[in-house]
């Protein structure tokens, strides 16, 4: 399936909901890339070539003569949290899935349609606003060790992107609502980006996203205790320039940085009998100034912990602590785009953000698919402080299977 813009669709709006809600992107670093683009199907083929037969790998492993175990892995939303033995190689199947919807904030607290048209869109006049969001992103994951220190990782992914917009009520009142609407800054050209809806209405993007490679590294491994780094990067293989009717979309609603980003974590985790625990800090740091569309994603830190309790050799349950910190989006779009959304203004970008999450990891351990995992991990939003106004978020769902051999 070729990806691209798709375009909207009309959709029922009821006028007494309170309809509002978000998305965050994030800041950045003023430095430019010293890699080509083209250095990214050099580096696949390299990575390809030192694919060599698979043996057990040090995560799945048996333990003790007991088989593999199923807390041998992070919860599912968690990445580069393990690593092989030399010879090793797992391939993988991630997915996650993103929901926003409900009210609209504004920092901590919810906005009114009124705040959003005066403020959400400075200097201009917001008339709309996304009443709920979705992504889908699907993600190949792919390791290799050549040594025990060293496992090298690929993942290439393909995203999906979908919005419902509303139009925003104003509480002025007869008189000076049409006096607002003189002044509303939504020119004609903006409104048919929108589709020509000045009602409800539906739109998305689909497409390959950025593709993630890297090592990760042991720092140090004992009997009951492991520590990495992951030094990873982000190549900018995900379109940046979808328009709609020749205008750029919302920034959420691309498919990628479009920048060569730095990716770097580490990640402990340690074990007794049938507790796990573990603990990461990943930083994403964006490598270029701007992308080809004149503007960088804000820089992003993630701060997590974890413990699990296997039941079973073969099941384990997880409860996750996630933080999140978002810069604002940094330029702006070198082309013509709508200024009549608060997706449409960088500063509603980014911000602050704390889930807990809840998952359950599993394992074949005898047979033919033997050493199989499948895990799941639902992330709950628990707090949030938003830059700009953004749509209250309703969760991450992970779902993964993974086989090493």
């Amino acid at each position: 399936m070729e990806g691209g813009a798709r375009k909207p669709s009309t959709s029922q709006v009821n006028e007494g909901e309170p309809a509002e809600a978000q998305s965050g992107a994030h800041g950045g670093l003023p430095m430019r890339s010293i890699f080509s683009r083209a250095a990214l199907p050099a580096f696949t083929l390299c990575l390809g070539a030192v694919f060599a037969v698979p043996s057990v790998s040090h995560a799945d492993s048996d333990h003790g003569g007991t088989g593999p175990l199923a807390d041998t892995h992070a919860p599912a939303g968690v990445m580069f949290d393990h690593m092989h033995k030399a010879g090793g190689f797992m391939v993988g199947f991630r997915y996650a899935y993103t929901s926003a919807s409900g009210d609209m904030l504004n920092g901590s607290g919810k906005a009114s349609d009124q705040e959003i048209i005066d403020n959400g869109c400075k200097p201009h006049t917001c008339s709309m606003t996304p009443s709920d969001m979705a992504m889908n992103m699907y993600m190949l994951d792919i390791m290799y060790a050549p040594t025990d220190w060293m496992t090298l990782m690929v993942m290439p992914m393909y995203m999906s992107h979908d919005m419902t917009m509303r139009p925003l009520k104003s509480s002025m009142s007869s008189m000076g609502h049409m006096d607002h609407m003189e002044h509303m800054d939504m020119p004609m050209d903006e409104r048919s980006a929108h589709g020509g809806h000045m009602g409800g209405h539906s739109h998305g993007t689909d497409g390959w996203g950025d593709t993630i490679f890297g090592p990760e590294i042991k720092i140090a491994d004992g009997p009951g205790y492991h520590l990495q780094f992951a030094p990873m990067f982000s190549a900018p293989t995900g379109n940046v320039d979808y328009k709609m009717n020749g205008t750029f979309t919302h920034y959420m609603m691309q498919l990628g940085s479009g920048t060569w980003d730095f990716w770097p974590s580490l990640t402990y985790t340690g074990r007794a009998d049938r507790l796990t625990w573990g603990g990461q800090v990943l930083g994403i740091i964006r490598m270029e100034k701007e992308n080809d569309s004149g503007y960088q994603l804000g820089d992003v830190l993630q701060v997590t912990g974890w413990g699990s309790y296997r039941f079973a050799n073969w099941i384990s349950a997880s409860i996750r602590g996630l933080y999140t910190e978002q810069g604002e989006i940094e330029g702006h779009y070198n082309g013509a785009h709508n200024h009549s959304s608060p997706p449409d203004l960088q500063f509603n970008y980014g911000g602050r953000f704390w889930d807990i999450g809840f998952g359950v990891n599993t394992v074949v351990p005898s047979g033919t698919f033997k050493g199989l995992r499948l895990s799941a991990e639902w992330l709950q939003p628990v707090d949030e402080d938003v830059n700009g106004f953004q749509l209250e978020r309703d969760g991450t769902l992970w779902a993964n299977a993974s086989i090493a051999f």
